[in-house]
C-alpha cells in the first residue's frame, strides 16, 4: 500500500517469503479503520496485520496468527527506522497470533479484544455514542466476538 485504505479487512491467510500481513504486506500510505483475522506466514518480516510498515496505521487490529523466521509481530513485523512508521490506536489478540511482541500496537487477551472499553479508550468511534465521534464507524457483541465494521452484519 503506497496509497490510503479506510474501512477494509482481510479474513484469508497470506503467505509469502518476506514482508507478509494479514493485511497488507508493505505499508508506506496510510491504512485506517481497518482489520484482519486470517494467518501470516512467512519468512521475515511478518505480522498479523501488517508485514512491514513505513507509513502510518490508525484504529485497527489483527487477530490471525503469525508464523514467521524474524521480524515477526503481532500487528506488524518490522517498521522502518528511518521513516518510523506508526500505528496509534491499534491492537493485536496476543493468545490468536502466538505473538507477544510487535513493532506496533498494543497486544490485548481475546477477552479483551472482545470488550468496547478496550477500543474506546483507544478513542475508536463505535455506534451508539459520542465521545470519540459520530461517524458509528464500529460495532461490537461482547463478548462474542471482535470489532466489525458498520456496515457489516455477518460473520467473515
Amino acid at each position: 500500500n503506497s496509497g490510503s485504505i479506510t474501512m477494509s479487512y482481510a479474513t484469508g491467510a497470506a503467505t509469502g517469503d518476506g514482508e507478509v500481513g494479514g493485511l497488507v504486506g508493505n505499508n508506506w500510505g496510510r491504512i485506517n479503520a481497518s482489520y484482519s483475522n486470517g494467518g501470516s506466514t512467512g519468512g521475515s518480516n511478518v505480522g498479523g496485520f501488517a508485514g512491514f510498515n513505513s507509513g502510518s496505521i490508525s484504529t485497527s487490529y489483527g487477530a490471525g496468527m503469525v508464523t514467521g523466521d524474524s521480524q515477526t509481530g503481532g500487528f506488524v513485523g518490522e517498521r522502518d527506522g528511518w521513516r518510523e512508521g506508526t500505528a496509534s490506536g491499534c491492537f493485536w489478540d496476543i493468545q490468536t497470533t502466538g505473538s507477544t511482541s510487535s513493532e506496533g500496537g498494543t497486544g490485548k487477551t481475546t477477552v479483551e479484544m472482545q470488550m468496547a472499553g478496550t477500543f474506546l479508550d483507544a478513542g475508536w468511534d463505535f455506534a451508539g455514542e459520542t465521545a470519540n465521534g459520530t461517524e458509528d464507524v464500529w460495532w461490537i457483541e461482547e463478548g462474542k466476538g471482535y470489532p466489525r465494521l458498520w456496515w457489516e452484519t455477518a460473520e467473515p
